[in-house]
């Protein structure tokens, strides 16, 4: 097998037999990235939203939509009787995507963990500046924690949501009390948003100042009493430094899992791929040992 050409395939600790295949995956996808924020001639944003999708899940009939606390919300439970809930919280640079494409993923991690999942449809960018769409996933998760009083809790995400899913888990605990989280699946995160980013950011913060930048980060929040964290990411991916710091600040305050996939590039987990089946395995794998 021929190493990828990123040049950091030594960093991985997992996916090398499928390397190649994550590596052809990547190309697509970041032949797609570089025009996803180019919106048509014509077209609001909200109207371009509606045309971009990320994976090819198809939806599933037992899925349910609410409304918590007045946010928009997916549920999807598994076959007996749910253990606990897991809060979802989609990627797509704070400005794209829904929590209604990734159905088929969601419901397979309900059965395999034995959770409720809740896939949160928060606000977004350029109709809703920051902090919108924290306020949105604060509102919901402090809803959530307080009815299920001493059940198991969790939350992740990918890319923006697992950046929004790390700042909820440092912020909930001032306004409950108490730290409501048992786990935290944290998938390729935009932890610094003082590095980069500037297109995404200029429609979630534009004109923030870097100390508004740094407070929204959680690369620099205040770790202490998080819960255990499984953070997931790809050689080919441009956050990886971002995923590598984080997780190690977070590992001096609870136990940590890290799957560096060698090859993989930013999102992977939304394209069918060995790395992506393997990735979603092993998340629901870290879910079910939290809950012991």
């Amino acid at each position: 097998m021929t190493a990828p050409p990123d040049g950091t395939t030594r960093l991985a600790t997992i996916g090398h037999a499928y390397a190649q295949e994550s590596v052809r995956a990547g190309e697509r996808l970041r032949s797609r990235v570089a025009t996803l924020y180019d919106v048509p001639a014509g077209m609001t944003f909200a109207q371009y939203r509606e045309t971009v999708r990320f994976g090819d899940d198809a939806p599933v009939p037992n899925a349910r939509d609410l409304t918590v606390e007045g946010v928009p919300v997916r549920s999807f439970t598994p076959e007996g009787l749910p253990r606990g809930t897991y809060l979802h919280l989609h990627g797509g640079g704070w400005c794209l995507g829904s929590h209604t494409m990734h159905d088929e993923t969601l419901q397979r991690l309900a059965e395999r963990t034995e959770l409720t999942v809740l896939s949160v449809g928060y606000r977004m960018a350029p109709e809703h500046r920051y902090p919108a769409c924290l306020d949105d996933v604060l509102a919901v998760a402090g809803a959530v924690a307080e009815g299920s009083g001493a059940g198991f809790l969790a939350i992740g995400g990918e890319s923006a949501g697992a950046h929004l899913a790390a700042l909820t888990v440092t912020a909930l605990p001032a306004l409950l009390g108490r730290q409501p989280f048992s786990a935290v699946s944290l998938n390729y995160g935009a932890f610094d948003l003082t590095a980069g980013l500037d297109r995404a950011l200029g429609l979630l913060m534009p004109g923030a100042t870097g100390e508004q930048r740094r407070a929204a980060s959680p690369a620099y929040a205040d770790l202490h009493g998080v819960p255990p964290a499984r953070f997931c990411v790809g050689t080919g991916d441009a956050l990886l430094a971002q995923t590598l710091a984080m997780e190690a600040r977070w590992r001096e305050h609870a136990p940590t899992e890290l799957d560096v996939f060698a090859g993989a590039a930013h999102a992977f987990t939304t394209v069918r791929s060995t790395a992506a089946r393997v990735a979603k395995a092993r998340e629901a794998e870290f879910l079910v040992r939290t809950q012991k």
